[in-house]
């Protein structure tokens, strides 16, 4: 019998492609390669490396802000601030009919994800965040529309979410048993402070559980500023509970 495309079957080779050498990617494009594919990040969050800043800096999840957002026109409070965290998965530049720039975007956390619009003058502060892939944490209130019967949410502040940590960060607090007081606690929490100098102010509330007597130490001329290796090394202690005063 003859081959389906001729000949013997014998005189022609097939060559294995010749895959080209890449760079291996991001964690980030990695990510967002496996989100367009799969709808998911299977091999992680992008947000897990944010999981100090989400727990201590009074942000609200996003599926909270929504119920809020949703029943804002029934019991709106336009004087309350929202702070706001998230992986930006899809954004938008516009102009309007009349010639006006304005982008939207939607932001994700675990819990769910949401869209926000910034018109004319908030567009021109904050557009460059709105790219896909960043990580923004973001400020804001309810506003009401020109009908003043619905509101809109409204954006006044906007950093990367990597930066509050050193950017909001006005006092660390640490609450521990005398019990779990160690020199190698205090040997790193001088030497994180030296590494570290800043505006940031440090204290620690020590109780003694059989007395109940409370004692506080602060730092008074050495402040510091606070970073990932502080973060690390208070999510990997468990006996210290942690409070963070952010402007």
């Amino acid at each position: 019998s003859n081959p389906l495309f001729g000949g013997t079957g014998t005189d022609f080779d097939v060559h294995t492609p010749r895959i080209k050498n890449c760079e291996p990617w991001t964690l980030t494009e990695l990510l967002n390669h496996e989100k367009d594919v799969t709808g998911m990040f299977m091999s992680g969050h992008p947000l897990n490396h944010f999981r100090f800043e989400i727990n201590h800096y009074n942000i609200i999840n996003l599926a909270d802000f929504n119920e809020i957002k949703e029943a804002v026109s029934l019991q709106a409070n336009p004087g309350k601030t929202y702070r706001l965290a998230g992986l930006v998965i899809d954004a938008q530049h516009r102009v309007t009919k009349t010639g006006k720039q304005f982008g939207s975007f939607i932001l994700e956390d675990y819990s769910g994800k949401s869209e926000f619009i910034l018109w004319s003058e908030d567009y021109a502060r904050f557009s460059k965040y709105l790219e896909k892939g960043k990580n923004i944490f973001m400020t804001g209130y309810f506003k009401p529309r020109y009908n003043r019967i619905e509101f809109e949410f409204r954006a006044d502040k906007m950093m990367m979410l990597e930066s509050i940590k050193q950017l909001l960060t006005k006092q660390l607090v640490l609450d521990l048993e005398a019990r779990h007081l160690n020199e190698g606690m205090i040997r790193f929490e001088e030497k994180n402070i030296k590494q570290h100098p800043g505006k940031s102010s440090l204290k620690f509330n020590i109780l003694e559980s059989k007395s109940k007597q409370r004692i506080s130490l602060y730092t008074m001329e050495n402040g510091f500023e606070m970073n990932d290796e502080m973060a690390v090394f208070l999510q990997s202690s468990p006996e210290l509970e942690v409070q963070i005063i952010s402007s």
